[in-house]
């Protein structure tokens, strides 16, 4: 039986198609489909349903789901002490990370690190969610607050500060805000509800009439070229935000707010040579980046 495909159920089953199983495994969609339905031809049995609403088990794939899942950490457990035991500084290394620091930040480094360690490759794996490293869908995570995941090695490196932002043709149509109270008057670009589920979000969005919430996405990079394209004003990161001409920074003494950013491994793969070389690394890079990602501000 290949294990694999057990893995596969599992992953499908808890979320619900094959597309959205296929990226939390890093493999292609018909891979995961072809790895299923051989194993259902090895077992003689359907495990799962074929609806419009997705893949649903059927009652012998809920029979052996408990199985699996235990096989799965099993597995997984053995892959982790391997990789802690291994000390050779070539292999992959997953990182994984959100859009602003994945697209704006880590390319920019990764020419010193290579020059260091030319062996290791890095797969950059860019995700507004917070990965499962127990699941080891990812090796090394940047994370944007402290992780409350067991079992994992974290450390804080550093304070990344978002502003609002506007583009000058927005602020030139639509006059510049002076006070929090005129933000009700102002159109918003905001997360999706995916993404705009924290409390700073909320605080945010709150401050803008909700029939002015015209554009929402659940892409950091989209929302700032939907800003410069003029829809509205949004929270955008200051070492990014600043480094666009056309747009300027709005109620700078007002609306100010920074998340944390930490680096966070598995404990059982810290021993790795090749983790602790990308980790040790990424610490610091961003401790040296700490005012650039404050950034540098621009009031209105």
């Amino acid at each position: 039986m290949d294990w694999r495909a057990l893995q596969d159920v599992v992953t499908v089953a808890e979320t619900g198609s094959l597309s959205a199983a296929a990226r939390r495994l890093n493999v292609s969609q018909p891979t995961v489909g072809r790895r299923i339905e051989q194993l259902e031809e090895q077992l003689g049995t359907l495990l799962f349903n074929r609806t419009a609403r997705g893949l649903i088990l059927t009652k012998v794939g809920e029979g052996i789901l408990s199985h699996a899942r235990q096989m799965e950490e099993g597995a997984l457990a053995i892959e982790r002490i391997a990789t802690g035991a291994n000390q050779e500084l070539q292999g992959n290394v997953r990182i994984s990370l959100i859009e602003d620091l994945g697209i704006q930040w880590i390319p920019q480094k990764l020419n010193d690190f290579h020059k260091e360690y030319p062996q290791l490759v890095i797969e950059v794996n860019i995700d507004n969610r917070n990965v499962d490293l127990l699941r080891r869908e990812a090796d090394i995570a940047i994370r944007l607050a402290r992780p409350e995941q067991a079992d994992v090695i974290c450390r804080k490196v550093g304070m990344l500060y978002f502003g609002l932002y506007a583009s000058q043709s927005y602020l030139d149509e639509h006059g510049i805000p002076e006070h929090r109270r005129d933000l009700k008057d102002h159109f918003h670009v905001g997360f999706d509800d995916e993404m705009g589920h924290t409390p700073l979000i909320k605080k945010l969005e709150s401050l803008f009439d909700p029939v002015h919430i015209r554009h929402r996405s659940n892409s950091h990079m989209e929302m700032v070229e939907a800003t410069r394209a003029g829809l509205g004003c949004t929270a955008i990161c200051c070492f990014i935000g600043d480094t666009h001409p056309d747009l300027q920074r709005v109620l700078i003494n007002e609306i100010d707010y920074a998340r944390e950013i930490w680096l966070v491994t598995h404990a059982e793969i810290n021993s790795s040579a090749r983790i602790r070389a990308v980790f040790d690394f990424l610490g610091k890079a961003l401790e040296e980046d700490a005012d650039r990602l404050k950034g540098v501000g621009k009031s209105s």
